[in-house]
């Protein structure tokens, strides 16, 4: 899954809904059964018109396609959300196998199916240089068990550290040359020391103990870890798998993605986990493939870097060892403009840059000792609260902590049982509650600090800043006439609308705000840029 940093669109905080469709009307539902119907009508069709023919020995396992969900439909015929409207029979009746892609024998990649939090089809969309997706992404957390797919030798492990170009950050990834005469790429596998986002986990956090390139394994065994390296760094943790059919193959020419990648997804659908085949009784992975039919242009073979390597498994159906000669990928482009000094994850090219170097300056944001901005990370409530008492009231802070204390007293107790003297945002939360930009949780005793901020209390909190914190919940301004997804009578509608009026926050493309959805460093240093341009006298936006 490519950074989204590219995206311009972010810089106005309107990033569409991801995977459901934003305050879909009513007609939705119309839409999707007509959809179907169509499907259904069209396949119907096309059976009373051709002559019958035996499914061809390469046809994809139907079994996968029984095992589909709503959500997976969706993705194979754009429906999204509307998908899940569908009975259990017309499910089944209209989902057809749209990838051509053989369902290859294997293994589910990560030991706990119920590991992965998200998964659709994606293979062929567009990425970044003008690349498409060779693979599917399979959303999981970090240090979540990776396994061997088929029996197989083992290459491609960074094993040194080596530095990825995308962000000069340790990258990690896995190379199965199967015996079955395919090759499965693991890729983003994790370089964080559990637990953190440092990328300093080293190779011991990435890979199972003592994993070295040209070592076999067993289908089943456990081979890494789910992380976020390369150029997932910047996104959530995942796994993006890839099959080559008959062995990997680099992209040449004008070509978009290696030749020899095949769409997993229905492989991946049908895959049984490790302990479904052990319960199984270890039925065998075998399978007969072809390789995918030539594109309509000549690739123009290119010779590698690397030497020919001889790997040790038979294909199948045939007793001829296979030999294979690849260089690995590059999995992106390096990036372009200049870096920022004191940070290896920030570019003068970034959407977010000028406001970034405008907080920088005024010290709403300082540098790290790892020289990390993290731009895509999400902001927790202590995290923005020290974004917004740095913009708003710096001195209050100092004044803080340079208060005389009397020798003959006790400290005060802080205002939030759970921000403690010597939680890093101590001082920001107090100056903030004691000047009225924050409230408690509960019963108003805590602060939960390291919730995850949402967009809405983003926009009370600015509303407290501006001096305007009775307008919080006002009905005036009608936020629920400005965005979909707001209902009238919302607790922050007074707060959305002031937001929106003065330039600091908006709405996405389908007039949605997405109340409860959480930000980004990036989005949030964004919008402190225009609040300190707006007390100054500028315009927010």
């Amino acid at each position: 899954m490519a950074a989204t940093g590219s995206n311009h669109k972010e810089r106005h905080l309107a990033q569409p809904p991801r995977g459901l469709r934003a305050a879909c009307a009513s007609g939705g539902r119309l839409h999707c059964s007509i959809l179907v119907l169509a499907v259904l009508l069209v396949v119907a069709l096309c059976l009373l018109a051709l002559p019958f023919s035996p499914a061809p020995a390469e046809a994809a396992d139907t079994t996968a396609v029984g095992q589909l969900t709503g959500a997976d439909l969706a993705a194979a015929l754009e429906l999204e959300g509307d998908v899940g409207l569908m009975a259990a029979g017309d499910l089944y009746a209209a989902a057809v196998v749209g990838s051509g892609a053989p369902v290859i024998p294997i293994i589910f990649p990560l030991e706990n199916r119920k590991d992965v939090t998200y998964f659709v089809d994606t293979f062929g969309a567009p990425r970044s240089g003008g690349r498409t997706h060779a693979g599917n992404d399979l959303m999981a957390p970090k240090m979540a068990r990776l396994v061997a797919v088929v029996d197989g030798t083992i290459d491609w492990l960074n094993t040194t550290g080596k530095l990825s170009s995308y962000n000069n950050l340790p990258y990690y990834n896995i190379l199965l040359r199967g015996d079955d005469g395919n090759d499965y790429f693991y890729v983003h596998l994790n370089n964080d020391t559990p637990g953190t986002d440092d990328a300093m986990g080293g190779v011991e956090n990435a890979y199972a103990l003592g994993l070295k390139n040209g070592q076999r394994v067993k289908a089943g065994d456990f081979i890494g870890y789910v992380g976020d390296s390369g150029n997932a760094e910047d996104t959530g943790s995942h796994l993006h798998f890839e099959i080559h059919l008959g062995g990997y193959v680099s992209a040449s020419g004008t070509q978009t993605c290696s030749p020899s990648a095949i769409n997993p997804y229905n492989s991946l659908k049908a895959a049984p986990t490790v302990e479904e085949w052990l319960n199984d009784g270890k039925p065998a992975l075998t399978t007969t493939t072809t390789k995918p039919a030539p594109a309509t242009t000549t690739a123009t073979t290119v010779k590698p870097t690397t030497t020919t390597t001889t790997t040790g498994g038979p294909t199948t159906g045939s007793t001829a060892f296979r030999t294979t000669t690849t260089t690995p990928p590059t999995t992106v482009a390096p990036p372009t403009g200049s870096a920022v000094k004191g940070f290896t994850d920030v570019r003068t090219t970034d959407w977010f840059y000028r406001d970034f170097a405008y907080a920088l300056e005024n010290g709403i944001v300082s540098a790290e000792v790892d020289n990390r901005f993290r731009p895509y990370s999400m902001v927790s409530r202590a995290l923005f609260t020290a974004y917004l008492v740095r913009t708003m009231a710096p001195d209050e802070i100092a004044a803080l902590g340079s208060v005389d204390t009397d020798w003959d007293s006790e400290p005060a107790p802080p205002i939030f049982g759970d921000v403690p003297a010597d939680h890093w945002a101590h001082a920001e939360i107090e100056a903030a509650a004691r000047l009225g930009l924050v409230r408690g949780t509960g019963d108003g005793t805590t602060f939960t600090p390291e919730a995850l901020v949402t967009r809405a209390q983003m926009a009370a909190m600015l509303c407290r800043a501006l001096g305007a914190a009775s307008t919080e919940g006002s009905s005036a301004g009608g936020a629920h006439l400005i965005y979909k997804d707001i209902p009238k009578g919302y607790w922050a509608q007074g707060a959305i609308v002031l937001a929106r009026t003065y330039g600091l926050m908006c709405g996405d493309t389908n007039d949605c705000f997405r109340p409860d959805e959480n930000t980004t460093r990036a989005q949030a240093v964004t919008v402190m840029a225009r609040l300190l341009r707006l007390l100054q006298g500028e315009a927010g936006s």
